[in-house]
């Protein structure tokens, strides 16, 4: 029955309206998460139990049974590391924030290498993180995560950096960015006893 007014489909306006509020959620969440962890609010998380023995593994063992991925493939473990405190960051390409860090953990391993190990492992493919690799210069040494290694070690947000003392220990486990000036002032807090 034709009334004069136009047909208005009610259903499809709801979907219509649902999916904008969820989206402008999402937006608005994700703009405050980067804003969180650019302005460095994310901080550094330390834990005894879970982080010193990753699942359930013996103090003797601790992280360095953990293994990694190198970029060629090959299987490795954190103990080829043992004996000095070791960084482990964890980046992106997609992770603006982790490409911000990137050089002054570059700045930081050029300066102060001989002291400690830095390892970047990324939490994607290969492909993209070798180009982000070789687009930042890094000349650390760095693999891929695919045994969530990130969250194994007390991570829950981009970027990561784990500080690990020369005996294996976790020391600190922090979310959110670092600058070269806050990696230098954590080595001379965590690392000076070493």
């Amino acid at each position: 029955m034709a009334t004069g007014y136009p047909q208005i489909d009610i259903e499809s306006t709801m979907v219509h309206s649902w999916r904008r509020l969820l989206i402008g959620f999402l937006f608005l969440y994700v703009i405050g998460a980067a804003v969180f962890l650019l302005a460095g609010r994310g901080g550094p998380t330390v834990s005894s139990n879970p982080i010193n023995s990753p699942s359930g593994a013996s103090s003797h063992e601790g992280v360095y049974r953990l293994e990694f991925t190198t970029f060629d493939g090959d299987v490795t473990s954190f103990s080829s590391f043992a004996g000095l405190p070791l960084i482990v960051n964890f980046f992106a390409s997609w992770c603006t924030p982790c490409v911000k860090e990137m050089p002054d953990f570059e700045k930081l391993h050029t300066s102060h290498g001989e002291q400690f190990t830095i390892l970047g492992l990324a939490v994607e493919g290969r492909r993209p993180a070798r180009e982000l690799v070789e687009s930042t210069g890094v000349t650390y040494s760095v693999g891929l995560d695919e045994n969530d290694l990130l969250i194994e070690l007390g991570g829950f947000a981009m970027p990561t950096t784990v500080f690990i003392s020369k005996d294996g220990q976790i020391l600190e486990s922090h979310s959110g960015v670092l600058d070269y000036d806050g990696l230098v002032s954590r080595l001379k807090h965590l690392f000076d006893h070493e």
